[in-house]
């Protein structure tokens, strides 16, 4: 007894404590049969056998901690108020460390399906469990909604919404998105320094970034930072001397010296410029070149990019002050310089064709940079207008292609434009695939209706 008392807690467990703990699927659906009423026990008693009674149900905690607050019940006469836990198992309340969390002490409740331990408080005293009990057929829609062929029966939901809903729905799953990549891109602006212009530096080139390289394009943008491409803006053989270099792709010791001038002066000038600002270069390892398409060529995507940076008017205050997607792409349009019109790779000749972002890069930089980073700016300055222009601009965009977007399409759900793919992406990466129906407002009217 003193043992559990006083437990010995070792580095892995508290390693374990600092980390958020995800949420079961089976335990969201624990909370929302509890705060929507959907159980079926006829007489609510502790599985101690004494009897209860419900006051408030309380709300479902959005935030790391108890899952419920501000529950009120009466146990055998006496009214307590307070968090309430939920758990798949009693078990697990141990296996999540809540007996040495003391924000657990307050919990007056144990939500279960199996009672199979007996729950304390750090002072020993039981923390009364009950178990729920709800129909066979919402648990049958659940296990659709997470095993079988859940994305039908959404969009079929979906296909039933008046418009009204439908837009609603919709536009609450487009700002989660935003509000998401807000808090990302807050992150990175704090990581910066407080600094706007590096946080979107880091947040352009992890969209340029194809995802086998997206983590290698944002190593780059940490090499190479924003400051030290200002000190040499002045000369477009220096911005691509820096980001070529810095990503390993004029790497000496790989190469030796390449044998046309102009790729030699780029090595000479990179070996100067690495001196002078501390520079420790990426391997040519780390990039994915295998299965990568000759025109998203890691080293074409990079002069690319030093062609838009090396322009006098790209300027952050210029992107946020635009008013259509127009405007925003005028400014991202950018040629790589003239020497690789005529060369797909250092010293690599080929067919005079212009390097440039195509119209896919255009919208990828508009959605996923320059409207996040127009929304955080709004967000940050208390600028409702500003946050809306960023969701009008969406709108204007054409819709997404891809492996998040594609199942729908098949199921008759066809997005009109970006506001709406956008929205199904939200849906499908952060429901769908971590099987949180129950905490989606279209399995919520599912299950909700049995």
């Amino acid at each position: 007894f003193f043992a559990y008392l006083c437990p010995v807690v070792s580095r892995k467990e508290r390693k374990l404590k600092r980390q958020d703990m995800p949420t079961s699927p089976t335990e969201e659906f624990l909370k929302l049969i509890w705060t929507r009423r959907l159980y079926t026990n006829r007489e609510l008693a502790t599985c101690d056998g004494r009897p209860l009674r419900v006051i408030s149900h309380g709300n479902i905690n959005p935030v790391a901690g108890t899952d419920i607050t501000d529950a009120q019940i009466e146990i055998d006469g006496t009214v307590y108020s307070g968090p309430i836990a939920v758990h798949a198992q009693a078990s697990l309340w141990r296996r999540h460390l809540h007996h040495i969390d003391m924000a657990y002490d307050d919990c007056i409740l144990h939500l279960v399906l199996e009672n199979d331990a007996v729950v304390c408080r750090v002072d020993g005293s039981v923390i009364p469990a009950l178990i729920l009990e709800y129909p066979e057929s919402l648990n049958n829609t659940f296990r659709n909604l997470t095993e079988g062929e859940g994305r039908s029966l959404c969009c079929r939901e979906l296909k039933r919404m008046p418009q009204v809903s439908l837009y609603n729905t919709l536009t609450r799953l487009t700002i989660e998105r935003l509000e998401r990549k807000y808090n990302d891109f807050l992150r990175l602006y704090t990581e910066a320094g407080n600094d706007w212009n590096e946080a979107f530096y880091i947040t352009l080139f992890k969209s340029v970034g194809a995802s086998r390289n997206r983590e290698a394009y944002i190593k780059l943008a940490r090499t190479v930072r924003y400051r030290d491409l200002c000190h040499v803006k002045e000369s477009i053989l220096s911005v691509e001397a820096l980001l070529l270099g810095g990503a390993g792709m004029l790497d000496t010791e790989r190469n030796g010296r390449f044998p046309d001038d102009y790729t030699l002066r780029l090595q000479q000038e990179f070996d100067h410029l690495a001196r002078r600002f501390g520079i420790v270069p990426m391997r040519y390892g780390e990039w994915e070149i295998s299965k990568t398409r000759s025109f998203s060529h890691p080293v074409l995507r990079i002069v690319e990019l030093a062609g838009l940076l090396d322009r006098k008017e790209f300027l952050i205050s210029n992107l946020i002050n635009c008013t259509d997607v127009t405007e925003i792409q005028r400014i991202l349009s950018a040629e790589a310089s003239e020497y690789w019109a005529t060369h797909s790779l250092p010293s690599v000749r080929s067919s005079r064709c212009v390097k440039r972002f195509g119209q896919m890069i255009l919208d990828v930089l508009t959605i996923n940079l320059v409207v996040p980073m127009m929304f955080a700016y709004g967000k940050d300055h208390a600028d409702d207008a500003m946050q809306e222009r960023a969701v009008e601009i969406l709108e204007q965009i054409a819709p997404e292609k891809n492996t998040y977007t594609v199942p729908w399409s098949e199921r008759g759900i066809r997005p009109d434009n970006a506001f709406f793919s956008q929205a199904l992406i939200q849906l499908s990466k952060e429901y769908c695939e971590k099987k949180r129906c129950a905490t989606c407002n279209i399995g919520k009217m599912l299950l909700c209706s049995q």
